[in-house]
């Protein structure tokens, strides 16, 4: 009887441990202008941090163009979000326009992640969310000291989605 309730106290100490990591989720990179330089070598360099309204800052790279797609091309791009001094959310932006090229739109936006992972956590993207990514499906994880979202949202007019990988 006292071990169940030694093994009971531990398992609660364990998971209150657990939520406490993922609420205290955070990018190592944190001040604005690294962040907003993490994927220059990929293409994706922003246009600097700039305030947005009230505490809210962003910086955004231009749309990269992925294929050859028409009437639209598919295009990836990189944002972060934070305040005044503070970058707190990195993520990158798949735009699928054309679904016959979606598997190298999907490709480069896997690589793209692979380096914001590196970068932002310190650690290698892991296998699960890679794969989430190449198949266009959903799944959160923890890396490192960041919680990371691969999102999907199909477009209403079914010509299209938009696939995220948000890295917080």
């Amino acid at each position: 009887m006292r071990e169940a309730v030694i093994v009971r106290s531990y398992l609660a100490a364990f998971v209150i441990f657990l939520v406490s990591a993922a609420a205290n989720a955070a990018l190592l990179v944190t001040t604005p202008s690294d962040a907003c330089s993490l994927l220059n070598s990929h293409g994706l360099a922003t246009r600097g941090w700039k305030h947005q309204y009230d505490n809210e800052f962003r910086c955004s790279s231009p749309y990269k163009e992925i294929g050859t797609g028409f009437p639209l091309a598919n295009n990836l791009a990189y944002y972060v979000d934070g305040g005044p001094t503070t970058a707190r959310r990195a993520k990158l932006v798949l735009n699928v326009n054309d679904s016959n090229s979606a598997a190298l739109a999907h490709r480069e936006l896997l690589k793209a992640a692979e380096v914001l992972s590196t970068k932002a956590t310190g650690m290698p993207l892991p296998k699960e969310i890679g794969g989430a990514i190449v198949d266009g499906t959903m799944i959160t994880r923890t890396v490192g000291p960041a919680a990371v979202e691969v999102l999907r949202i199909d477009w209403p007019t079914g010509k299209g989605y938009e696939l995220k990988v948000v890295f917080e």
